[in-house]
């Protein structure tokens, strides 16, 4: 296993902590070192998330990493009651689902945010490896 540091990262949006978002360390300075020991946390009610290596040590491996930040929340939506039988309505709303709703996923960071081409990097190393960063404006991207 490889020296871990310490490392916690803030995340606001629109001035706001950002709550129950997942943060993701990719490396790029060793890439490989990636796949073998993941760096990741989840942001807590203050906007912060504590870094764990493989979701259960304290810390991430020291090298320079981009951080993915993602948010996404399920809505669902009702179609309504089911119509009578034989009306025209009845065939559409089979079509849709064979149940009365739909769940969707809606996500809520800006996608420059959560992929490898994030602006935002940081280099962990023994020492202070806090930082904060704010991922832009609210965005609701239905998938």
């Amino acid at each position: 296993m490889p020296a871990l540091y310490p490392c916690k990262i803030t995340i606001t949006q629109e001035d706001a902590p950002l709550v129950d978002a997942s943060v993701v360390l990719s490396n790029i300075s060793d890439p490989a070192l990636g796949d073998t020991w993941s760096a990741a946390g989840r942001t807590d009610s203050s906007g912060v998330a504590v870094i764990q290596t493989n979701g259960q040590y304290a810390g991430a491996p020291g090298g320079t990493y981009k951080i993915i930040v993602e948010k996404i929340n399920t809505e669902s939506a009702k179609f309504g009651p089911r119509p009578p039988a034989g009306t025209p309505e009845l065939v559409d709303w089979e079509d849709k689902t064979a149940f009365d709703t739909t769940i969707s996923r809606v996500i809520l960071v800006e996608p420059l945010y959560s992929s490898s081409s994030t602006p935002h990097e940081i280099e962990v190393k023994k020492g202070n490896n806090d930082v904060s960063i704010d991922v832009g404006k609210a965005v609701k991207i239905k998938r």
